[in-house]
């Protein structure tokens, strides 16, 4: 089963880090409606403003949930940080920091391979004069 999911690629690296990036940012929109909801409701004095909040908060989360379990294999990621990615979702703008912090990963990792690679051209052309 663990095989099945890890060779699951529906989405490119891309495709999936976009697709990651709209539910992270939903997710945090959907905290920031309850917030809001819990406030109108203090301040209305009624419950209105949370349960209807708090659903769509739930649907967000939901989704947010699904597209980290299913976009995972495609970036990759090792179960570790898919686990972590889920427990970002539970604080509130967790998953926005959690987004964050792989992107700048993503970002040193590429530069990292980027000037390796520079560097191993030029040895290889320097090699090839001498």
């Amino acid at each position: 089963m663990t095989k099945k999911y890890l060779n699951f690629r529906p989405f490119s690296e891309a495709e999936a880090w976009t697709l990651f990036r709209l539910a992270a940012i939903g997710e945090a929109i959907g905290w920031t409606t309850l917030i809001t909801g819990l406030t109108l409701a203090h301040f209305l004095h009624t419950n209105l403003p949370v349960l209807i909040a708090g659903q769509f908060h739930g649907v967000l989360f939901l989704i947010y949930f699904a597209a980290t379990v299913i976009v995972s294999p495609s970036i990759p990621w090792r179960l570790r940080t898919v686990t972590l990615a889920l427990a970002s979702g539970v604080p509130p703008y967790g998953s926005l920091i959690f987004e964050a912090w792989q992107s700048h990963k993503k970002k040193q990792g590429s530069l990292t391979l980027t000037l390796s690679g520079l560097y191993l051209s030029h040895l290889s052309t320097s090699d090839m004069e001498a």
